[in-house]
């Protein structure tokens, strides 16, 4: 093959790569027309969440994994659509359960706010924002506690508070998807008009 040759084929792959891996448009507009970043939302509420369990763990001396598991943050093995249904619920959970991990924390340890009341502020932030982006949830649970011992709560807010940083991972995946789609459509309809 000749120097030209192998650069043409080079040159058509990359424009091909180029246009279909195109970065989408990540925001979304809320209510009040303010803008959201679905993914950079997500991104800054998953630091924040590392941020605390780190604090927590630090604070409860790792207390170990919670050994019953919780469906309501686990985005893996299933199907895209089950997916994105599952992910503004597990929102609703999550803040829920951080609030609930909150007050186990606060009767464990002098309430000098060791889960800051801003996470909860932060958590309804994106899920306002994922909500725009993907849709309501339609079956919210609760999440429910009701072992009296100090170190099962410690237990079981440490695993949610792991399980949620896994999840707000799984959950920028499911968005990237469903935006991509998304901008495939629009496009297709654009070339079609």
């Amino acid at each position: 093959m000749e120097p030209k040759t192998g650069l043409l084929i080079w040159w058509i792959l990359t424009m091909i790569l180029g246009m279909t891996c195109r970065p989408t448009d990540r925001t979304v507009t809320l209510q009040n027309n303010r803008k959201c970043d679905v993914i950079h939302r997500i991104d800054v509420t998953k630091h924040r969440m590392k941020v605390l369990l780190n604090t927590f763990n630090i604070i409860n001396k790792n207390p170990g994994p919670w050994m019953e598991p919780i469906s309501e943050l686990d985005l893996k093995n299933l199907t895209h659509k089950e997916k994105l249904h599952k992910a503004q619920c597990g929102l609703h959970y999550m803040e829920q359960a951080v609030e609930m991990i909150r007050k186990h924390q606060d009767d464990l340890h002098a309430p000098v706010t060791h889960i800051p009341n801003s996470i909860a502020t932060d958590l309804d932030r994106t899920r306002e924002c994922v909500k725009h982006a993907i849709g309501h949830c339609k079956n919210k649970t609760k999440p429910e506690f009701s072992y009296p011992h100090t170190y099962e709560r410690k237990q079981w807010g440490g695993t949610v508070l792991n399980i949620s940083v896994d999840f707000l991972d799984e959950l920028v995946k499911v968005i990237e998807h469903e935006m991509s789609k998304s901008h495939k459509s629009n496009n297709h309809s654009i070339n079609t008009a």
